[in-house]
């Protein structure tokens, strides 16, 4: 009888660290702009519809531009499988659009919008520019949920035809105040790919890590998104 219950709850441990659909969330941001007097609004969203598809999806609004990020992704045997993805700036300055097609069958990444397209084959794990911040939180999520240390955070990206290696570190916790209240927060910062660039992550562990706070610096110039609002799992924080 011992021996059963022992395996019984085995098996309940097992479970309870079985990966989690992740879960859905509306985030709102103040962006600001450094060394430019500019403000503006910036919204994340973790939706799925009733094919099991999910979008994740990243708008920024000002009066100068817009711009509209979104990633379709499913799960597929605990991995999170892009599906399709698509990048709209307009506004003043440069407009841009880009929209990729994966196609899982014959391990391809299409580009049929830019001129020329381009096509390019990727290995099982590629993820999307978008795609890879949901799957940073998710492997800290697995960690955490588990009493491991922080896991070497590295991800291939389809991006511009090219394979692009992208690289994480956790350098610590710190409390972040917010229009919302004071998260406690893991501290994520990108391994330089560029020498006077900076971009730095703080994800909030009680909500599955969610981004609380986002910097980006270079030079004098930088970008910031801080929390100001936010609907986690249908309960708004």
């Amino acid at each position: 009888m011992r021996l059963v219950t022992t395996i019984i709850l085995v098996f309940l441990v097992i479970s309870s660290l079985a990966k989690a659909e992740p879960t859905l969330f509306r985030a709102v941001y103040r962006a600001d702009y450094r060394g430019l007097p500019i403000s503006a609004e910036g919204i994340r969203e973790l939706r799925k519809d009733e094919n099991g598809i999910y979008t994740l999806s990243s708008t920024a609004n000002s009066f100068f531009a817009s711009i509209t990020e979104f990633s379709r992704f499913k799960i597929k045997d605990d991995l999170v499988v892009p599906v399709e993805y698509q990048y709209h700036r307009s506004g003043i300055g440069k407009k841009r659009d880009a929209v990729l097609s994966f196609d899982w069958d014959k391990m391809l990444v299409l580009n049929d919008l830019q001129s020329p397209p381009w096509e390019m084959a990727i290995p099982e794990g590629t993820l999307d520019k978008l795609l890879y911040q949901l799957k940073v939180r998710e492997d800290l999520l697995a960690a955490h949920q588990q009493g491991l240390p922080w896991p070497e955070l590295h991800y291939q990206i389809a991006d511009g035809g090219k394979l692009k290696h992208y690289e994480f570190k956790v350098i610590g916790e710190e409390e972040i105040e917010t229009p919302i209240g004071v998260f406690s927060t893991i501290k994520a910062t990108r391994i330089k790919h560029r020498p006077k660039r900076n971009t730095t992550f703080w994800l909030a562990p009680e909500y599955d890590f969610l981004l609380v706070r986002f910097q980006q610096v270079e030079d004098d110039r930088g970008f910031e998104l801080l929390l100001k609002e936010a609907e986690f799992d249908g309960i708004k924080l």
